[in-house]
């Protein structure tokens, strides 16, 4: 695991709850806003996943305040969401999610997984740590398994990588790594594993353009 992995979950470790508040403040601002990309999001994980058993074993990576873990619940998946930062598992118990501490680089995953969500978590990752992940994934992955993740569209911004905490609503009072990709660039590092494409979209949003793919083993 990279420095800057390590010392950015020091940081969210550090600032959970400020996260989970922020969060709450954010689409209480915004209320029709946050709906709208709820409802977007629920599509899309309905389609990235449309192959999987109604009783597959999906595994969340990085469930923070837990909702997209209740979104895959759902579609009567056997979700397992997970973290690190101990209020942000804490607050995914409160909901009636099994929560498991994972850090993908680092811990065993469950095995025998028919799909997993990385949703805004590889946003902090080094292409070597990003590269590592998709394999540790892979391999926890039964056969036909799929994986859903994003980032961040590098074309948003005028660097590959920044230290920065944000201001505003979303200011956390200590700065993270985030790391921004071209298409090829993602295209590039899923190539150095066995997973096969199956579909991509491209989203826009407030701050940040994000790439998102699905793949299957």
């Amino acid at each position: 695991m990279s420095k800057e992995n390590k010392d950015t979950l020091v940081a969210y470790d550090n600032t959970a709850q400020i996260y989970l508040n922020n969060t709450i403040a954010h689409n209480k601002k915004r209320p029709e806003h946050a709906l709208e990309k709820k409802k977007q999001l629920i599509e899309n994980l309905r389609k990235a996943f449309n192959t999987l058993p109604s009783d597959a074993k999906v595994l969340e990576i990085g469930s923070a305040d837990g909702e997209n873990a209740k979104i895959l619940e759902t579609f009567k998946f056997n979700v397992i969401a997970s973290d690190v930062a101990p209020a942000f598992i804490a607050t995914c118990e409160k909901q009636g999610l099994k929560t498991v501490k994972i850090n993908v680089l680092e811990d065993d995953l469950p095995t025998k997984l028919n799909g997993v969500l990385c949703w805004r978590v590889f946003v902090h990752f080094t292409p070597e740590d990003l590269e590592l992940a998709l394999q540790r994934i892979y391999d926890a992955l039964m056969g036909n398994g799929r994986l859903v993740f994003n980032v961040i569209d590098s074309a948003t911004h005028d660097c590959n990588s920044q230290w920065v905490d944000f201001e505003g609503e979303y200011k956390m009072g200590v700065k993270r790594y985030y790391a921004y990709y071209s298409k090829d660039e993602i295209i590039d590092i899923i190539s150095k594993t066995k997973f096969k494409i199956v579909s991509e979209w491209h989203e826009h949003g407030g701050h940040n353009d994000w790439f998102c793919f699905v793949l299957e083993k």
